[in-house]
């Protein structure tokens, strides 16, 4: 018989690909996990995931529970909390215009899961938020941030783009390339600033989803983090050579509140 627990840790290791996060996630330890999933592989009778050094990756009989388990799973891990007298707790997050959501979204799904009576709101302005997904520097005073990883950057270009063909960029071969102009960024226009570079811009986006969407759409080139990279279908991201290398440091910002302290510390656990 299928048990909700073992299920919920399997979804857990699906969603953030390593067993270690899942444990970090549910408040137990790894082992715990390792023996839940091995004995859910004897039940249905196959292997879940693919083992690799850097993490697991969901065998088809993975993907398949995943589709079967997943939303009746996440309905009756509510049950409990839904028969209990509202105690709704609302997080307001501030999502800064140079970072995309897609790398905190199974974070955000954890940790909804973990604490059913949050209400998570996403708020324009930072002095507002409780929890900023934001880069070293553009984190207000009244938050404390916590870093995540090292990011560099490189060269978005159309995915028909000619240059997409190399492993690299050089500097010079985007002479008289159109460039997107990301004027919310405190690194956008340093990088690079050489003489031989048109002037900015063809284009200014106000986020960077809308960078990668004006670069599919072929209007013009782009520097942006290469953590960007897949997260359009139509880009393609490039790293630069003979450029001056420039770095931004991704992290999350917590207002300074036990509350918001907790949630952060609770994503940063379960995404590093």
């Amino acid at each position: 018989m299928l048990e909700l627990t073992p299920l919920k840790y399997f979804l857990s290791a699906f969603e953030t690909g390593s067993f270690s996060h899942a444990a970090k996630a549910n408040g137990v330890s790894q082992p715990t996990i390792s023996a839940a999933i091995q004995k859910l592989e004897v039940l249905v009778g196959g292997s879940l995931f693919h083992r690799h050094r850097r993490g697991l990756t969901a065998t088809p009989l993975g993907d398949r529970l995943y589709a079967e388990v997943s939303g009746s799973v996440a309905q009756l891990s509510g049950v409990v909390h839904r028969l209990q007298p509202e105690t709704r707790r609302d997080l307001r997050i501030y999502c800064h215009p140079d970072v995309l959501i897609t790398p905190f979204a199974a974070g955000i799904n954890l940790l909804k899961r973990a604490h059913p009576e949050l209400f998570l709101g996403f708020t324009p302005h930072v002095d507002e938020a409780d929890l900023a997904f934001v880069c070293d520097g553009c984190a207000p005073e009244s938050h404390t941030f916590q870093p995540l990883r090292r990011d560099p950057y490189g060269v978005a270009l159309n995915r028909q783009h000619p240059l997409v063909d190399g492993e690299s960029v050089d500097l010079a071969e985007l002479a008289g390339e159109a460039r997107i102009h990301r004027p919310y960024c405190p690194n956008a226009d340093r990088l690079p600033s050489e003489p031989e570079l048109p002037p900015l811009p063809l284009a200014q986006a106000v986020h960077d989803q809308q960078v990668l969407d004006l670069v599919a759409a072929g209007l013009g080139i782009a520097f942006v983090p290469m953590s960007h990279d897949g997260a359009h279908a139509h880009v393609v991201l490039r790293p630069l050579r003979n450029a001056p290398q420039v770095f931004r440091t991704l992290g999350i910002s917590a207002r300074k509140t036990v509350f918001a302290r907790d949630c952060a510390q609770f994503l940063i656990e379960v995404m590093q």
